[in-house]
């Protein structure tokens, strides 16, 4: 049987499968491809952490995610620092996550400017109407 994956994979792994008797059509990437894959990735282990509900699982789902991000942030030459601040910054304007708020919805004013960020993202900020 044949599977599609399309997926970046960590270096060992071709190698692993293949020691099993899986064939592996691959190939190596562009560095413009291997960034767009990386940042797929990204999204591909941070999903799996949501998913995840095990604790033991989860430690190893978060270290796939850092282990992502701190590649792709290597192939970009984003230092810790850079984040660091950035995180700093963001966290001094807006704050952390520690008061474990969630909104159910926002209504905002057709005439308030700040509509526009949410009409432009429709599928992250569907309008609910009434």
């Amino acid at each position: 049987m044949r599977f599609r994956t399309n997926i970046l994979v960590r270096d060992k792994r071709i190698e692993e499968m293949e020691s099993i008797g899986i064939l592996v059509d691959y190939k190596k990437l562009s560095q413009e491809e291997y960034i767009k894959a990386l940042r797929k990735k990204v999204v591909e282990e941070a999903q799996e952490v949501a998913d995840e509900e095990d604790r033991d699982k989860l430690v190893y789902e978060l270290a796939d995610l850092r282990e992502v991000v701190q590649t792709l942030m290597n192939v970009l030459e984003i230092t810790d620092s850079e984040i660091s601040a950035a995180q700093n910054k963001k966290r001094e304007k807006s704050g952390g996550f520690a008061e474990k708020h969630f909104t159910n919805f926002i209504e905002i004013e057709n005439d308030n400017p700040v509509i526009e960020y949410y009409l432009q993202r429709p599928n992250k900020y569907p309008e609910i109407k009434q």
